[in-house]
């Protein structure tokens, strides 16, 4: 893994960029700062547990079968201050590996505030730990036959912008061109993208391609809707992940079908549209094909996460077992 253009990650422009939208109010506890702060990454390093963790998770990943199309699976949940993200990356390796039968080919990098503190935790989600992961996977799936399905779940910022992060005052950021360029030198073929985040559109230009399939929550200038700690998952990530895919195996079926849900929510929450958005390249299409021919899906997946309001407990929002039907 290298380290993104110098242009993307310069700490007077990212600086300037982040400090714009703290000052509208993106994030309120920069609002009233005279002079917008100087930006440098701040996450911790890829070392010693963090790195051992995350060498475990890898470790596991079953290699790929020569003549089959296998689905590996990458979720990365990127704030650790709201559970939605985390609840949604663990319920993607649920669902996929009980409707899709992924298990054994499944990675799962969460930002969360009681992560460090959990033994059988996920690896951290940081930009360096998700380059050693998809440059990991490069070297486990054949880029021809095998398809990933990368899901990205946080906050994003008005230039697309993915935010990282891991703790108070731990914080970095993933570019589309970023994205682009750690998928590139990883060597990874086929894949579909799924980026949930505000402002997502603008990881569309940056990484189509024949072999891939890009999903984002909203146009490059729209923000997208659930996060905040207001519900147990992200408007998209509810009808995308818990509605869509639990009733069909089509990735461009699903968002369709998303979409449409996402549209009548808002209306009915007199909300401004988000507007997702697909990108299909010519050749995605027929990898996936083949992974849907061998497959026998699974059971619908409950949703595992109900949303508590903080004064209903102990202060915090809770999560407890419900049925996906129970959620919408």
């Amino acid at each position: 893994m290298v380290a993104a253009s110098a242009l993307l990650r310069s700490p007077l422009l990212r600086g300037l960029m982040l400090g714009a939208v703290l000052l509208a109010g993106g994030w309120p506890s920069l609002a009233g700062t005279a002079e917008p702060p100087v930006w440098a990454p701040t996450p911790p390093v890829l070392e010693g547990a963090q790195l051992a963790r995350l060498e475990r998770e890898l470790g596991g990943l079953l290699p790929q079968r020569a003549g089959v199309t296998d689905l590996y699976v990458l979720g990365v949940a990127g704030d650790a201050s709201e559970d939605v993200f985390r609840n949604e990356v663990v319920y993607l390796r649920s669902l996929f590996e009980q409707r899709f039968g992924t298990t054994g080919r499944n990675v799962s990098l969460i930002n969360h505030a009681g992560s460090r503190d959990e033994a059988a935790a996920a690896p951290l989600a940081t930009y360096e730990s998700l380059g050693y992961a998809l440059d990991v996977l490069g070297q486990t799936l054949d880029p021809d036959e095998d398809v990933l399905l990368l899901y990205l779940t946080s906050h994003g910022l008005e230039d697309s912008s993915f935010y990282l992060q891991t703790g108070p005052d731990e914080e970095d950021y993933l570019a589309p061109e970023d994205l682009a360029q750690l998928l590139d030198e990883a060597g990874i073929g086929n894949a579909v993208i799924v980026v949930s985040a505000c402002y997502a559109g603008g990881f569309v230009p940056a990484l189509k391609a024949p072999n891939r399939m890009v999903v984002t929550a909203a146009r490059h200038d729209r923000p997208s809707f659930g996060c905040g700690n207001s519900d147990s998952a992200t408007w998209f990530g509810r009808a995308f992940l818990v509605e869509a895919l639990n009733a069909t195996s089509d990735f461009a079926t699903a968002f369709e079908q998303a979409r449409a849900t996402v549209r009548r929510r808002e209306r009915e929450e007199k909300e401004l549209p988000s507007h997702p958005q697909i990108a299909v390249g010519q050749r995605i299409g027929a990898a996936l094909a083949r992974w849907r021919a061998a497959l026998q899906p699974g059971a619908a997946v409950p949703y595992p996460f109900i949303y508590a309001p903080p004064d209903a407990g102990d202060g915090e929002p809770a999560s407890e077992p419900a049925s996906a039907s129970a959620e919408q």
